[in-house]
């Protein structure tokens, strides 16, 4: 079983609190929520996380004093959420260290693409070989199928490769092409699910790999 990525959110805003962890949740997380810089410090120092969601205003202290105390310590990734959109505050950001910078409101399901693609680049998902010898080689830029490299194109790659990262459970189609920005159409996608297929030997009558959750997205099986 995969172990899921385990998420610290702290944000003050109870209402948009719940609908992030809610919608992590029924996509795979495993969420803890702070409602206060200090308590969020706390449960840092307590638990292994492998991101944190971050609001800047918070009621105790400031968001941006928060990123400075957890750079002395730790190399968690952070996402800072923020209903401060100018760029000085976006600068400010970055320049303590955060690793992206999503302002509210904002699309959960671009949410969870942006934390995904953090995860991938900062080497917290390690993606094993299972029975169906099926995983992603991060360093060339190949999946890997009975450990020998399967030829794909570029957005080829790329769908199989969230879909691995989000194997066992549904990915949405929106999700799929927010992922994929050149995506010609949303009606491509079952044209390069199709060639996906042929490359792996599925049989997209009785698939193996990719499933098709019908009127929903894809679900691959591992």
């Amino acid at each position: 079983m995969q172990k899921k990525i385990k998420v610290l959110l702290i944000e003050d805003d109870y209402d948009a609190a719940g609908q992030v962890a809610q919608y992590l949740e029924s996509v795979g997380f495993e969420i803890d929520i702070s409602e206060t810089a200090i308590d969020g410090l706390l449960k840092l120092s307590a638990q292994q996380y492998d991101i944190l969601l971050l609001d800047l205003s918070l009621p105790d202290f400031s968001g941006f004093e928060v990123i400075k105390q957890i750079n002395n310590q730790s190399s968690i990734p952070i996402i800072v959420l923020s209903c401060h959109s100018n760029l000085e505050a976006k600068v400010q950001a970055f320049r303590f260290g955060v690793d992206d910078y999503l302002c509210k409101p904002f699309m959960l399901e671009e949410l969870e693409v942006r934390m995904w693609a953090i995860l991938k680049r900062c080497s917290m998902i390690k993606m094993e070989f299972n029975k169906n010898n099926l995983a992603i080689d991060y360093n060339n830029q190949t999946i890997l199928l009975n450990q020998k490299p399967v030829s794909l194109t570029a957005i080829e790659y790329k769908i199989l490769s969230f879909l691995i990262e989000n194997k066992n459970r549904v990915v949405y189609r929106n999700v799929l092409a927010i992922h994929l920005s050149s995506l010609s159409s949303p009606q491509s996608l079952n044209y390069h699910i199709q060639n996906i297929r042929k490359k792996l030997g599925d049989d997209p009558k009785k698939p193996r790999y990719i499933m098709t959750e019908y009127g929903t997205g894809y679900r691959l099986v591992l």
